[in-house]
């Protein structure tokens, strides 16, 4: 096996760790990227988030809403102001994360670095976690049938699936291939 193709086989496993984070994998990239600064900032604020990574305040709302809704992340109120909720990352959640930040020795910036070449790969729409996925098991044999790629997606419906590679070869970030 090249060097190669084992990091892009890593990549694929970071990408199911992360999947297993959240529990779907219809999840953009920029929830991911919140989901690890929680992780990396335990008991952060909104606010906080929102500065470290530039995201608008609407954004960072709906992103920790779904977090907390889907059980990724909890809240805790402010002892100090009523207004103000610290996050943390819930413990099934973490343990996904910490599998994830293995292949980073741990660390939370080169993880969301690696998340970010993803999401700086794309123009037209938000990257989800499905993406990653498409694209690191296309690149992992340098071309794939779609029969080999959904085989390698979560299980999902078809028609989910079918179109999330749809819109990657609409986006030229993959070509049409059986």
């Amino acid at each position: 096996m090249s060097d190669q193709h084992a990091k892009i086989g890593d990549a694929a496993r970071i990408i199911d760790h992360l999947v297993d984070a959240v529990g779907e994998p219809s999840v953009s990239l920029g929830r991911i990227q919140t989901l690890i600064d929680i992780d990396h900032h335990p008991d952060t604020t909104q606010a906080e988030i929102i500065a470290r990574l530039d995201l608008d305040k609407s954004s960072a709302a709906r992103n920790v809403d779904w977090l907390v809704n889907y059980g990724c992340v909890t809240k805790h109120f402010s002892p100090n102001d009523a207004r103000e909720n610290h996050l943390r990352i819930t413990a099934y959640s973490k343990k996904h994360v910490d599998q994830a930040l293995y292949y980073f020795n741990n660390s939370h910036e080169y993880l969301q670095n690696f998340i970010q070449a993803f999401i700086k790969g794309f123009t037209q729409h938000k990257p989800t976690l499905r993406d990653a996925k498409v694209l690191l098991t296309v690149g992992q044999d340098g071309s794939a049938s779609r029969n080999d790629v959904l085989r390698n997606l979560y299980n999902g419906p078809a028609s989910t699936d079918n179109r999330a590679i749809q819109a990657l070869i609409e986006e030229g970030l993959i070509e049409k291939n059986g």
